[in-house]
């Protein structure tokens, strides 16, 4: 990742002091026009975009500006993840500026926050180098995925044993034949579909006839609701359905219903995420649940140990998240 050009570099680069620099970049006095224009002449050349961390020490204030990138505001579990990180944040004296890929491109919504925010934090698509290309040398933190370039940090979460800790409680419940609705989330970016990291998860720890029954629907409740009809269609002697996320396992249990099947009795149903909207359907949707304060407090600690060391280029900070099961009526 390229290094963030610093206002040592811009000191440098015009022949001036630290203090210069900061007078020039500030509108302050005690400097005279010609040096003004010649550091403002480098701070351009070199794309240097002072901190707002370093901002704020000037004028006397203590804010910090973290740029929150939410996947999409139509998933419960990114909007619970943003109420809970702007709660959180606000404890620790961090303003929050939120941006939507959801409607904007990764790397325009990267750009557009660049100018007012010291780091970012998101569920990030794009490739690492591409990221690093479109952050401008901010620091990100990288929700549910690993990092591997420095200035990239993230807060991972162990998705491989909260699909081995459902299946093994699964069958613990007594079921035998267990299927999986897979999200088509892949099919927006290419025409192609490609299997999850949790479906392969779940291939390879249900191990038997069970890890071939498996079928893949939008992810949504109406698409999850679709999915368990084929499903069952399919597998008529399945008895327990693990779904990609909660609102596909909620449209499966709405399904049931219309289906005359009951649950748990004759399907055990399981979700992943840990929705509080898991709450409001009939049975209340068993889940494995991700702890979403821990993924937040995990982000916030790097946050805070970047602000530390100026927001400069440190080793990669990794955190892991590990998620649990949630037992409500479903399963």
């Amino acid at each position: 990742m390229a290094k963030r050009v610093t206002i040592n570099d811009v000191a440098q680069a015009a022949g001036v002091s630290r203090q210069t620099v900061t007078r020039a970049i500030n509108d302050m006095g005690e400097i005279n026009e010609q040096t003004k224009q010649r550091v403002l002449e480098a701070c351009q050349k070199l794309g240097y975009r002072p901190s707002r961390f370093a901002r704020n020490l000037v004028v006397r204030k203590k804010t910090r500006a973290m740029g929150y990138l939410v996947a999409s505001f139509r998933n419960p579990y990114f909007t619970e993840i943003a109420g809970d990180l702007l709660n959180a944040a606000a404890e620790r004296g961090w303003h929050v500026v939120i941006a939507s890929t959801e409607t904007e491109e990764e790397p325009n919504a990267l750009d557009m926050l660049s100018g007012q925010v010291d780091v970012f934090i998101g569920h990030f698509m794009q490739n690492d180098e591409d990221l690093a290309r479109a952050s401008g040398g901010i620091p990100l933190v990288m929700l549910e995925r690993p990092s591997s370039l420095p200035g990239m940090h993230s807060v991972e979460v162990d998705i491989r044993e909260g699909v081995r800790e459902a299946i093994q409680a699964l069958r613990a419940k007594g079921a035998r034949r267990i299927g999986m609705i897979d999200s088509s989330y892949s099919l927006r970016a290419s025409p192609t579909y490609a299997p999850s990291p949790r479906r392969g998860y779940f291939e390879e720890l249900v191990g038997g006839e069970s890890a071939g029954m498996v079928v893949v629907g939008e992810e949504s409740m109406a698409g999850g609701g679709r999915a368990f009809a084929e499903l069952v269609a399919t597998y008529p002697d399945m008895d327990a359905v693990l779904a990609f996320n909660d609102l596909m396992a909620i449209g499966a249990v709405q399904a049931s219903h219309a289906l005359g099947i009951e649950v748990p009795r004759q399907v055990k149903i399981c979700g992943f995420d840990g929705l509080t909207l898991g709450e409001a359907v009939h049975p209340t949707l068993t889940t494995v649940s991700i702890d979403r304060h821990a993924l937040v407090s995990g982000a916030l600690d790097i946050a805070d140990a970047l602000a530390a060391a100026d927001f400069g280029v440190l080793p990669s900070m990794r955190r892991t998240v590990r998620p649990h099961m949630l037992w409500r009526e479903s399963a």
